[in-house]
């Protein structure tokens, strides 16, 4: 196990790829369930425990789909099981680094907005560490230039944003 993990933390310091992952329904079972969960957590200190089991799934799925699809239009199905479990491995164990950091930011106090900057400059760090993480596995798996790579994780933000927003923050009636 030591092993894989290391596996993970290359991928994360992008010196290992989504080739380097061993083809298991298990580890991607387990890679899954890692990033789920670590989704629901670091959902939970802006949202209600159901809603953050449903943002987590949402996102789950979007993000397997995306993968799934293009490696799909690329010819190349026999990449899934590994890639999948790539991203889902290496994404849910940053999620997982970056939950202390999650706590933190919840516990400020919203009036003092000298504060939060720290916190909030370090989490759009691992933000964007993320997508270079994303970026790095699709152009590994898709055999793609880094650019195309990059445009796939920004999408990958855009719409998990915009389906988190549209299912899960309530809008404010008008009267």
């Amino acid at each position: 196990m030591p092993t894989l993990f290391k596996i993970f933390v290359d991928i994360l310091l992008l010196q290992a790829g989504p080739q380097d992952i061993p083809a298991s329904r298990f580890l991607f079972q387990a890679s899954l369930m890692l990033y789920f969960a670590a989704g629901v957590l670091a959902s939970l200190s802006n949202f209600p425990p159901l809603s953050s089991v449903g943002i987590s799934a949402v996102d789950t799925t979007l993000l397997a789909l995306l993968v799934w699809i293009a490696l799909r239009m690329r010819h190349f199905d026999n990449r899934v099981l590994q890639t999948l479990t790539a991203v889902l491995g290496a994404l849910g164990l940053l999620t997982v680094i970056s939950l202390p950091l999650d706590a933190w930011y919840a516990m400020l106090n919203p009036s003092d907005q000298e504060s939060d900057q720290l916190p909030a400059l370090v989490m759009l760090g691992l933000l964007v560490w993320s997508l270079a993480v994303l970026g790095h596995i699709l152009r590994h798996a898709l055999d793609i230039v880094p650019a195309m790579a990059a445009g796939l994780s920004l999408l990958y933000l855009i719409l998990s944003f915009v389906l988190t927003t549209f299912l899960f923050i309530p809008v404010a009636g008008n009267g």
